[in-house]
């Protein structure tokens, strides 16, 4: 869970995302906050490439993850993701005790969602994908 107190840590400690009011959750949203209380982050690891040496374990892996933002206004949804994005993409360092050699954008994705069960205007949401390279913790 390295890279994802990584991310967290890097996002947290944003004034930028403060200004916006933005929640932020490492794979799911807390049950006792209100999912429509928008604009929120969910990020998760969709997978990790190890990278063995001869003398044993990974030393460096590659994990992939995915960010996703939600609010019910579209600016905010994309002025966010542009924030996130300058504050990731090819980010170095250690942050939230985890050692990041890099971390690169790989991709992004708009969507729209209207909700008719709770009559809603509807959700917009971004989806963003980066490639980090990072020192396991088990090191």
């Amino acid at each position: 869970m390295a890279i994802e107190k990584g991310i967290y840590n890097i996002l947290s400690t944003s004034a930028a995302l403060a200004t916006k009011n933005v929640r932020i959750s490492f794979g799911a949203l807390n049950q006792a906050s209100n999912i429509n209380n928008y604009p929120y982050i969910i990020f998760y690891r969709t997978g990790t490439d190890a990278n063995d040496t001869k003398s044993g374990r990974s030393s460096l892996d590659v994990g992939d993850i995915t960010l996703n933002i939600f609010s019910s206004v579209a600016e905010d949804v994309n002025d966010i993701a542009e924030m996130v994005r300058g504050m990731l993409d090819r980010k170095a360092g250690t942050f939230g005790g985890c050692i990041i050699q890099s971390i690169q954008f790989t991709s992004q994705s708009n969507l729209f969602e209207f909700n008719e069960t709770y009559n809603q205007k509807g959700v917009y949401q971004i989806s963003q994908n980066y490639s980090c390279r990072f020192e396991p913790s088990y090191q």
